[in-house]
């Protein structure tokens, strides 16, 4: 329906709009001269583990996240955009999550 092709264009051009906003924030804070598509990628990159901590009694289990080894610019990139600890303090929403 047109409604459902309008939100799919909004949803994409703030996507968009976010993106460069970050771009603009990384090319403005580094000496870095990347593209879009490059900075998108290099994210991309950057992954989360969930390690699993075996429980004693029963109930939820417990997960920690931890950032796998990253390069040095996905490090610097991640400082910048001031997202290298949001794993650590995730929001929690109830009845949504991985392991509920």
């Amino acid at each position: 329906t047109d409604h459902n092709v309008q939100v799919h264009m909004f949803i994409c051009v703030l996507g968009y709009l976010l993106a460069t906003i970050a771009w603009r924030r990384v090319r403005l804070s580094t000496q870095f001269k990347i593209t879009l598509d490059t900075l998108l990628d290099t994210l991309g990159n950057i992954r989360l583990a969930a390690i699993l901590e075996e429980s004693k009694t029963p109930g939820a289990v417990k997960a920690i996240y931890k950032l796998e080894e990253m390069s040095a610019m996905e490090n610097t990139l991640m400082e910048v955009l001031e997202i290298k600890d949001l794993h650590n303090n995730r929001p929690k929403v109830n009845g949504v999550g991985v392991y509920n």
